[in-house]
């Protein structure tokens, strides 16, 4: 009997060990698909996990914890595919369910994600959350979620610090990562300064951001986060007038779209034809693709996009001048106001569109109200490119300056990393400051201080640095010699002549892209290289740019009635520069011979 009752005991302790390994295993099985499906806040998770993540998220012996992190996993999944609004619905019953570790990443990436969908319908509580994830974060803990939750709150809840100042933040944290940062990081924050000069309506800027982000997010991005950077790329080309340029990246975004093969791909890559044809007023091909598009709407529930599709299926409407359609448009906005998101009654294009409308029906009174609301808009957008105009400068400084410290950044950290070992608090303090002084004396001696572009070394340092083209790319060097300055001198005076290449350079500065190398060549002289650039492209480009150079005094009263007149002398190659220095000195002298 006793030695039953042993047995029994011996039994239900061997049943209790195996039980609890079994537990056990599977608790690990569930903290392995955790940590597979987990993706970076700024990346999107593999597709092809989600049915593992399904699967694991249907089984009834979770825990509350496992349960909220898989689900916090998967609206990650859905943001990526455009369902917001699901993601939403979701995010808010798991971060009030109880049992839930408020410190664990899977609640920062759940507030995070909340700030972000806020973020893509513009609403203000974005901040509330960006703030919150931030809060739950740091740079060791939960890193890419400090440093996403960081970026956006520069980028929109920073209202009290001025536009230079929230660019010196987002190039600081840009220097931060140059090094060490992985491309999804550097793509992550590229993407935000590009969002900073999109907000100032500096789009060729922004494009320039937005294309070094698309390129370094390729790297290492998935599914369609690898073209979630390119459709903000394209819209700012467009909106810049790089409308080849914009259209190459819609190519390139159509055979992305077939590699990756999902619903949001191709909404992104039909949504981008749609930008494209609306703004080169191509109403043809506007109204071909516009049955695709409203197909492509099922994809994503955003009621912008549905919007976006009224507006641009009302427009062919008036196109076609069929007012009845064009009139049930009208009421309908009129019976409910809050069908016009506000990013519209900030659209020129949308507000001329509804004055065109009004004036069509012949209906003065409303045509009225529409011309007044377009006349305060464009005073609004003249009043804020000029205030955007006063940080430009600063804001091509900054970028200069980040090229110059990337030049000698290597041997810089590497005597800052044996100098600061063993140093106090206060060396530390005055070894940095020394540093930061250092660079800015030689981003100092870089730039021509007359005009505020590159001097000439530095111009011709870096157009020596260049690659090779790609095939059927160029590289295309133009140097313009202004050859009535001296006459201009004498006209309005010797002292104003520094005015006159301050001016000469503030134009050429509004006319080249953001990847152009500008400088001062010489007294006279400003020098300017396009790399990677069709050929016709270039010469039609440099022919521009020569234009508006002479064209710098035509509406300033404030110096008389003066032309400036130049010439140009252009070099194109489709091989790597070799011998720069003897292809100046012929450049030189084509304007000595035509001079003499």
């Amino acid at each position: 009997m006793r030695m039953r009752a042993t047995y029994c005991v011996t039994s239900f302790i061997f049943i209790a060990l195996l039980f609890s390994r079994f537990s056990f295993a599977k608790d690990g099985d569930v903290r392995a698909v955790i940590e597979k499906v987990r993706s970076v806040s700024y990346d999107c998770p593999d597709a092809s996990l989600l049915p593992e993540l399904d699967a694991t998220l249907a089984k009834e012996t979770l825990t509350a914890q496992q349960r909220f992190a898989l689900s916090s996993a998967r609206t990650q999944f859905l943001i990526c595919a455009g369902n917001y609004d699901d993601a939403q619905n979701t995010l808010f019953e798991s971060i009030e369910q109880p049992n839930i570790n408020k410190e664990s990443y899977a609640f920062a990436s759940a507030i995070y994600q909340i700030g972000f969908i806020y973020d893509s319908k513009e609403h203000p509580a974005r901040c509330q959350f960006y703030e919150q994830a931030k809060s739950l974060s740091s740079p060791v803990k939960h890193s890419d979620i400090f440093t996403s939750a960081s970026l956006a709150i520069i980028t929109y809840c920073s209202d009290e610090d001025s536009v230079s100042e929230r660019l010196g933040k987002m190039f600081n944290v840009l220097d931060r990562y140059s090094d060490n940062g992985s491309p999804g990081e550097l793509a992550h924050i590229h993407n935000s300064i590009g969002l900073v000069y999109g907000s100032l309506g500096q789009h060729a800027l922004a494009a320039e951001q937005y294309v070094k982000a698309h390129e370094l997010g390729l790297q290492v991005y998935q599914g369609s986060n690898k073209v979630s950077i390119l459709i903000s790329a394209i819209v700012s080309l467009v909106s810049s007038g790089q409308t080849e340029e914009a259209y190459q990246r819609i190519l390139e975004l159509g055979q992305l779209n077939q590699e990756i093969g999902n619903s949001y791909t191709n909404f992104l890559y039909q949504y981008s034809l749609q930008i494209y044809y609306r703004k080169q007023q191509d109403y043809n091909k506007l109204a071909y693709h516009l049955p695709e598009f409203k197909e492509a709407l099922s994809a994503v529930s955003n009621s912008f996009y549905q919007s976006l599709y009224n507006w641009h299926s009302r427009e062919i409407c008036l196109f076609k001048n069929d007012l009845s359609c064009v009139e049930e448009y009208l009421s309908n906005m009129k019976a409910n106001d809050s069908l016009i998101p506000e990013k519209f009654r900030m659209n020129l294009d949308y507000l001329s569109f509804n004055l065109s409308m009004f004036i069509a029906l012949n209906d003065l009174e409303g045509a009225k109200s529409a011309l007044e609301a377009y006349t305060i808009r464009v005073n609004e957008k003249i009043k804020s490119s000029q205030s955007s105009a006063k940080i430009l400068g600063a804001a091509n400084l900054y970028n200069k300056i980040y090229d110059l410290e990337f030049e000698i950044e290597r041997a810089e950290r590497l005597r800052q990393n044996t100098l600061f070992i063993a140093i106090l608090a206060f060396i530390i303090f005055v070894a940095g400051l020394a540093i930061f002084l250092r660079k800015k004396h030689l981003a100092r001696k870089a730039i021509d201080p007359t005009t505020e572009l590159l001097n000439a070394q530095t111009s011709i340092n870096r157009i020596n640095k260049l690659d090779a083209p790609d095939n059927d790319r160029a590289i295309a060097i133009a140097v313009f010699d202004l050859s009535n300055f001296r006459e201009l001198n004498r006209k309005i005076g010797s002292t104003k002549s520094e005015y006159v290449l301050r001016e000469i350079a503030k134009t050429l500065q509004h006319v080249v892209r953001g990847s152009d190398i500008l400088g001062r060549f010489g007294p006279e002289q400003f020098i300017l290289c396009l790399h990677n650039i069709e050929e016709r492209s270039a010469r039609t480009f440099l022919e521009r740019v020569q234009t508006a150079l002479d064209n710098t005094f035509e509406k300033d009263l404030s110096v008389g009635d003066i032309k400036v007149e130049s010439n140009m002398s252009i070099f194109i190659t489709s091989e790597k520069l070799t011998n720069l220095n003897d292809i100046l000195d012929e450049m030189l002298m084509s304007f000595n011979i035509s001079k003499g």
